[in-house]
């Protein structure tokens, strides 16, 4: 079974940002998006601000989706950007299930909902028929020629919760020249540019700088039929867990920080899915325990 790359979109309300076109073939984020952030910027709006779930009957808010992740929320000065590594996962889901383990580049908005924006980028495995559209197809990214890697591209082969690691190398910067947001990537090396979201796509803050960056899992799927979120493990299985490493936050002079302190945390449904502490920039997430 082929894995296909990461999220890399901008959520706008009932923007549409990926596809898949059978059953358990994982694509770039192929869910409809639609941004719940219609409040102020403050750390708990913000890490509030969670994506929904539009199914592929078209009935908003079918099935529940649980988040699991640490934020950066609360810098004065905002984030130009960060630096992480995410390991990546498959599974034979089912349809309504997905899974995905990402980053999301916050801006606030002027809080009403039509402002807000989240560039979004990662791996996701999804059992959904046929949603949405390819990222290179959406607007707004721009790829960049002769990119070795882009969204939507097949990871061929993904990590063993106790063995082999497949490493995604994300970085996200704001270019101070352009204004543009710069998406770097690469796929057990180090990342390269592989195409940018214009400034002229964001208004407000969010033109200049992201007020928040979370780094961890979701997962949507009927209640009853839970999906996996990371490796399907929990964090206290250690290395067996999904993990987000060498987590690096950028300044507004383009010098990326090492993450030394733990960041809050948002765990959805903590008996299910739940994030351990930053420790030297690596935590762990995921869940439900599996054998």
């Amino acid at each position: 079974m082929d894995r296909r790359i990461l999220t890399v979109a901008v959520a706008l309300p009932l923007l549409l940002v990926a596809s898949v076109t059978d059953a358990s073939r994982s694509s770039a984020w192929s869910q409809v998006f639609y941004q719940r952030l219609a409040a102020p910027a403050n750390e708990t709006n913000l890490i509030r601000a969670l994506i929904g779930h539009v199914s592929p009957n078209g009935d908003s808010g079918a099935d529940p989706t649980y988040f699991a992740h640490h934020g950066a929320e609360t810098s004065p000065d905002g984030y130009y950007g960060f630096i992480a590594t995410l390991d990546v996962y498959g599974f034979t889901l089912k349809p309504r299930q997905g899974t995905a383990g990402a980053v999301w580049v916050v801006g606030s908005g002027d809080g009403t909902q039509s402002s807000a924006k989240t560039i979004i980028i990662g791996w996701n495995d999804d059992g959904f028929i046929e949603t949405g559209c390819f990222n290179t197809k959406c607007p707004g990214f721009q790829p960049e020629k002769g990119a070795p890697i882009a969204p939507g591209d097949a990871i061929e082969h993904v990590s063993s919760p106790k063995g082999d690691k497949q490493n995604l190398n994300l970085r996200i910067v704001k270019d101070g020249a352009s204004g543009d947001w710069l998406v770097h990537l690469g796929l057990n090396r180090d990342p390269e540019l592989i195409g940018r979201f214009p400034r002229s796509l964001f208004t407000g803050s969010f033109a200049e700088k992201a007020a928040a960056i979370r780094f961890g899992g979701m997962v949507t799927a009927p209640a009853a039929d839970p999906a996996p979120m990371g490796s399907g493990y929990l964090p206290a299985a250690g290395d067996a867990a999904a993990s987000v490493s060498n987590i690096q936050l950028v300044g507004r002079d383009g010098r990326a920080s090492p993450v030394t302190r733990d960041l809050p945390k948002l765990e959805s449904k903590p008996d299910a899915y739940a994030v351990s502490p930053i420790e030297n920039g690596k935590f762990f997430y995921g869940g439900p325990q599996r054998a």
